[in-house]
């Protein structure tokens, strides 16, 4: 990952008030330090960018340990250790045995109090078959929901996403759609107040929280005021909600100069903004839909009266007559001011130019 006149490292700051769980390159969930770059890879240790977060909460208490008594049990379910390797490579991963029922109702759930009724909720747990394959029923968000996943011996993290029909829910794994005895392995589950789960968050009897990730490029000599082109390779999240930011570059606040780039999910369009002294002087909607977990390569390019943006091979650039400020000191990557509206997604690469390229040259930068 780097600019394209040095390596991002140089200039890349990252701020994140916690620890987080990426996958490392050997497949396996490892633990970022705070303020460290997490960078994240697939299930075969390749790379898939810098993954940046919102701030998140797991609701669940004791998001691991299901022998817990706040993991209530339907007769005959029985959760006991095992030395199976769990997704971070220690043994702290557990078997459920679930003895399957006429009506499939057997199953292991935890009460979860005060969720927003009709707010979206993710519940999300790693889960795999002890041996061969099993069928398992995830549900308890929108009522007596099911879901049903298919599991082989190779860990998976399954999740589903609805709307709470109560403030009290019970977030259940059973086998209410075959009815068949199961026996799995299951490690760390997630409860977010979110249409789909974030990077895992460890709970040990309380709901435990996962900080921002402030992610900012300090423009020192290789930025040039006034005017340039950075085109961002992007993977998007599975799902999303609101508004969440691709880039920020302003001033010393956000009401001085200020150049925006954004993602309105619930109008499905790209967005730019423009202000100078606290005066909106660009505000304007560019696109149609993102695509859902997906690469994009999105381009911005800026000049003292233009701005422009390539996506998917069509550039559209903003009214001109207004001067381009000079005065950026802050660029912020993946959130709104390195605070919220993040992009939940992977940053896979960023390229920078000190003068604003053709809109032809946008044009193939923005293909994949």
């Amino acid at each position: 990952m780097g600019l394209r006149y040095q390596p991002l490292a140089a200039c890349m700051n990252v701020s994140r008030a916690s620890t987080k769980l990426v996958r490392g390159p050997n497949g396996l969930l490892e633990t970022r330090a705070i303020n460290e770059p997490a960078y994240d890879h697939d299930r075969l240790g390749r790379r898939l960018g810098l993954m940046i977060e919102g701030a998140a909460t797991n609701l669940l208490r004791y998001s691991m340990a299901f022998d817990n008594a706040l993991w209530e049990k339907n007769s005959g379910v029985t959760v006991t250790g095992s030395t199976i390797p769990a997704p971070d490579g220690s043994q702290t991963a557990m078997q459920l045995d679930l003895p399957g029922s006429a009506a499939g109702a057997d199953g292991l759930y935890q009460n979860v109090g005060e969720l927003v009724t009709n707010d979206t909720y993710s519940f999300a747990v790693w889960m795999r078959a002890v041996s061969g394959t099993a069928d398992i029923t995830l549900g308890g968000i929108d009522g007596a929901s099911a879901n049903g996943f298919a599991l082989d011996e190779n860990w998976q993290r399954v999740w589903i996403a609805e709307p709470a029909s109560g403030t009290a829910r019970y977030p259940k794994l059973s086998t209410t759609i075959t009815a068949l005895p199961a026996s799995v392995l299951i490690w760390n589950a997630q409860l977010e107040a979110s249409p789909v789960p974030t990077s895992d968050i460890i709970s040990n009897g309380i709901p435990a929280a996962r900080a921002c990730d402030d992610v900012r490029l300090d423009p020192g000599d290789w930025f040039a005021q006034g005017r340039g082109t950075m085109v961002f390779d992007l993977h998007t999240a599975k799902d999303w909600a609101g508004i969440w930011r691709i880039v920020q570059l302003y001033s010393a606040s956000l009401n001085e100069g200020h150049l925006d780039l954004g993602y309105d999910s619930a109008a499905d369009q790209l967005r730019i903004s423009l202000r100078s002294g606290g005066v909106p002087l660009v505000t304007q909607s560019l696109y149609g839909a993102l695509a859902k977990d997906s690469r994009h390569r999105i381009a911005l390019a800026w000049d003292d009266d233009v701005i422009s943006v390539g996506l998917d091979g069509v550039v559209l650039s903003s009214p001109d007559g207004f001067a381009m400020p000079r005065n950026f000191s802050n660029i912020v990557l993946g959130s709104f001011d390195g605070a919220d509206k993040a992009l939940n997604g992977h940053v896979r690469n960023l390229a920078y130019w000190p003068e604003k390229l053709s809109n032809a040259r946008l044009s193939e930068l923005s293909v994949v």
